[in-house]
């Protein structure tokens, strides 16, 4: 059976809008229909649907169709689920396109688990706010916005490709769980939603149809980058995917995979070709352990222990020069951790006690950056990891991203005698100098800033001479998941566009343009993080000082950003801006074992769906919310994305559009043109590329469709859209575009 939809991604850049708020068609054309569920037919086999709680369940009328529905107003976690695919030939390693059908008529929340690739997100509408409002072990810093209703089914995508072994009800974790289920069996769908306390405003998930499609072949799929003319600097999209390669290593007690590591990661390629995404970034240091790299070469396990995998990089290299992808390790380094590793002797010391945190997972592992054995240790991981595999892929360069403790600020005493020395002070110091004198300390903090800025440089240095004279260094300094919270604001504190919609929850909100007032993602980033007790969380993760990058070229300490106020403050963006650009990085809240029934009696938790880690994101075109108006408020030119899971797009069409818009732009500065459009809420940034013409980067940063909007040319000559290379035409001066909301459409003028 085939089902035809517009192909959308090329067409829907700058062809004539419908006056609706969602404008493109999902993602794909021409697909076969695998398998179907609808709601108003429900299956008579009960070997094709669960629910839990039992009954919980019930199927209501909605707009024009009839919808499985999990009530929001009883207690606890529920999900239903239906199997797909049993029976119908389905290949392991094939691509297939999951579509959910569900209402836009009120604000909901839900997830939607795939257990045929053990990957699981979350989309939300109005005025939800998706992530838990209370998680167990970060800060979601919820946030709750008025994106108006469509008032009609939508349809979420996703696509995905079928591992070879996955687990029918509970996605293992580690050895703990099985992976029994196979393509002959057909794979389960989930959707759930968390406890109502969590998201007090939605309505419920709400469901009305299940497809699964064959994807069509990859070159049909692969969005063709239209990339700046060579002697131009690119941009880059990239991503780092955090509890998601369990299907590797984990399994039954045999250690059986869901998947061969080298077929998975093939896969990511394939998705990134999707979704016009052109940077591939592989944790080879997690929490400072080995991600599957050979440390042999300096002395294997006494050095830096072996991962199950040591040849998991060089296979993961292969794959993404295969697929002409770029290549941006990432590093949680806490100094080598081996049995006789840098890391394990803790040579960065606290101010007054013997740890830094109570977080025994980060602890044990250390370095002090201003010791200069530090910077020999982390080139040797760069040597192996890059220097020695240069030729066979891209590097744009390396990210380098401690946790807790990691890289902290060091109080040793070789770090106390040196800055005695840079400063050439007369007598020697000792810590509780530090403690009581508070201009000494702040002149400490400063010089510590400077020996992290030295040691990057370092980093930078070393990587442009031996592998790519134009590499760049991302120092992500917030080791959050969500992203630094602002000090004092106490965890959980929701901030929403429309406090009075929160009446009657017990939540009492502050509103969105307070917290841009008081420039909450500025302090957040800035101020040293809240401590307590006898714990030094302002030292263990220091925070970043832009200021001292503003004009170093090569370093980017990155802007965190996911949240409406966090996309706000142009000022702050503003001052991450470096001679290489602007790096902003989406965090996720991880929402991580969300789903799970406590034991009143405090025994051992039910996970009902198994391992539990959830990205959650707005529906539509509302998901590119945060990337369109980082783009009109500040100057990007390269964005990632901390997920807490596998990697994806629930509403890829649009993520496609922004994806090649952006990566069409020259990685130059840009600057904002006032009074260049006709529309208060649509921006215009130029970027002037000398010979190669002027580029425009529009942006509409509205909630609604904008149809006939004015732009003025700031320059004459030929206008094209930069990302399909389609000429357009202007009347004189000006050209009328119609665009949907967030949209970026890029131009270049040419010169005649």
């Amino acid at each position: 059976m085939k089902r035809s939809l517009h192909f959308a991604f090329i067409a829907a850049l700058l062809s004539s809008a419908v006056p609706l708020r969602a404008q493109l068609a999902p993602a794909f054309e021409n697909l076969t229909l695998i398998d179907e569920i609808d709601i108003a037919k429900q299956p008579s086999d009960p070997g094709l649907f669960r629910e839990y709680p039992e009954g919980i369940s019930q199927t209501a009328p909605v707009l024009s169709g009839t919808v499985r529905l999990l009530p929001n107003d009883k207690p606890g976690v529920k999900y239903f689920g239906y199997l797909l695919g049993k029976g119908k030939d389905l290949k392991a390693g094939e691509g297939y396109v999951l579509e959910v059908v569900y209402p836009e008529d009120a604000p909901r929340s839900m997830f939607v688990m795939n257990m045929g690739c053990e990957t699981t997100r979350g989309f939300h509408t109005g005025q939800t706010t998706g992530d838990v409002l209370k998680p167990k072990y970060v800060n979601s810093i919820p946030e709750s916005l008025e994106f108006p209703l469509s008032k009609r089914f939508e349809t979420w995508q996703e696509l995905f490709f079928l591992h070879d072994r996955f687990p029918s009800l509970c996605r293992p974790r580690g050895q703990a769980g099985e992976r029994t289920s196979t393509p002959e069996t057909g794979f389960w769908v989930y959707i759930g939603q968390f406890a109502p306390d969590q998201d007090p405003l939605s309505q419920g998930a709400a469901v009305s149809k299940i497809r699964l499609y064959k994807a069509p072949a990859l070159e049909s799929y692969s969005v063709k980058l239209n990339l700046p003319p060579p002697g131009l600097p690119q941009r880059h999209i990239t991503f780092r995917e955090e509890m998601a390669d369990d299907v590797l290593f984990g399994g039954p007690k045999g250690g059986k995979a869901g998947v061969q590591s080298a077929d998975w990661y093939e896969y990511k390629a394939r998705l990134m070709k999707f979704l016009g995404m052109n940077t591939f970034s592989k944790d080879l240091l997690e929490f400072g352990f080995n991600q599957g790299w050979d440390s042999a070469k300096y002395g294997g396990n006494d050095w830096v222990f072996q991962s199950q995998e040591p040849k998991l990089w060089s296979q993961l290299i292969n794959v993404v020069a295969k697929y002409d992808i770029n290549l941006l390790p990432y590093y949680e380094y806490s100094g080598s951790r081996g049995r006789n590793g840098l890391g394990k002797q803790q040579r960065a010391v606290p101010l007054s006690g013997t740890n830094y945190t109570h977080v025994k997972a980060t602890e044990p592992a250390r370095a002090d950056l201003t010791d200069p054995e530090t910077f020999e240790d982390f080139r040797k991981m760069l040597e192996i990891t890059m220097v020695d595999v240069k030729d066979k892929a891209h590097f744009v360069g390396a990210w380098l991203r401690p946790r807790p403790s990691q890289l902290p600020i060091s109080f040793s005493d070789n770090a106390l005698a040196l800055f005695v020395a840079d400063t050439k002070k007369s007598t020697a110091i000792i810590r509780d100098q530090l403690v009581t004198n508070k201009a000494l300390y702040d002149e400490y903090i400063s010089w510590w800033h400077g020996k992290r800025k030295e040691f990057l440089n370092k980093v930078r240095d070393y990587i442009r001479q031996n592998v790519n004279k134009d590499a760049i260094v991302l120092y992500t300094a917030d080791t959050t998941e969500t992203g630094w919270c602002c000090p004092g604001e106490g965890n959980g504190a929701l901030v929403a566009e429309d406090p009075k919609a929160w009446k009657g929850t017990g939540i009492e909100p502050v509103s969105l343009e307070q917290a841009m007032r008081d420039r909450r993602q500025f302090k957040a980033m800035t101020l040293p993080m809240d401590t307590w007790s006898h714990w030094e969380w302002q030292h263990a993760a220091p925070q970043q000082d832009p200021e001292n990058y503003h004009d170093n070229d090569g370093v980017l300490p990155t802007f965190s950003f996911n949240r409406a106020y966090t996309v706000a403050d142009a000022a702050a963006m503003k001052l991450y801006e470096t001679p290489s650009g602007l790096a902003m990085v989406r965090h996720y809240c991880l929402n991580e074992n969300m789903f799970r029934e406590e034991d009143a009696g405090g025994g051992k938790p039910n996970d009902l769906l198994g391992y539990f880690v959830a990205d959650m994101e707005y529906a539509g075109p509302y998901s590119m919310f945060a990337e369109a108006r980082a783009v009109a408020n500040g100057d990007p030119r390269i964005l990632g994305y901390l997920s807490g899971n596998s990697f994806n797009r629930g509403f890829p069409q649009y993520a496609r559009n922004f994806n090649a818009a952006f990566l069409s732009l020259p990685g130059m500065p840009s600057v904002r043109l006032d009074d260049a459009s006709s529309d208060a809420e649509v921006v215009v940034r130029k970027i002037d590329a000398g010979e190669h013409g002027a580029y425009l980067a529009v942006v509409n940063t509205g909630y609604q469709p904008k149809q006939k909007v004015t732009i003025k040319l700031p320059v004459p000559g030929k206008v094209i859209n930069a990302a399909t290379g389609q000429e357009l035409t202007a009347s004189g001066s000006k050209l009328t575009l119609d665009l949907y909301p967030f949209q970026l459409v890029s131009l270049r003028i040419l010169k005649h």
